[in-house]
């Protein structure tokens, strides 16, 4: 059928609203499609970005537990070879004991 016979036949408003009724439809379908895929991938990229700096801080936790046990194995040492009360002030710590 030709634009013009429908437009005849049914009128202005019946074309213009079918005519909205195309627009919105294809709308739908381009966000549905289009901007769908883009947020996927965002969100897979912030995913991937999330699990990066939760492996850093992990190595990061190790590593301060490493010097930490460093640290507090130096301050053992210097305490027992000096001989001017250190031994009882920085002998071993207890577990929930801060230097």
């Amino acid at each position: 059928m030709d634009f013009l016979v429908i437009l005849e036949q049914y009128g202005i408003p019946i074309c213009v609203a079918i005519a909205f009724g195309f627009f919105i439809w294809r709308q739908n379908q381009f966000i549905q499609d289009t901007l769908m895929e883009e947020l996927e991938e965002s969100f897979t990229r912030l995913e991937q970005i999330n699990i990066k700096l939760i492996d850093a801080i992990k190595k990061m936790q190790i590593a301060l537990a490493e010097k930490e046990s460093k640290i507090s194995a130096i301050i053992e040492i210097m305490a027992s070879l000096s001989g001017n009360g250190l031994k009882k002030k920085f002998g071993k710590k207890k577990d929930n004991e801060e230097w």
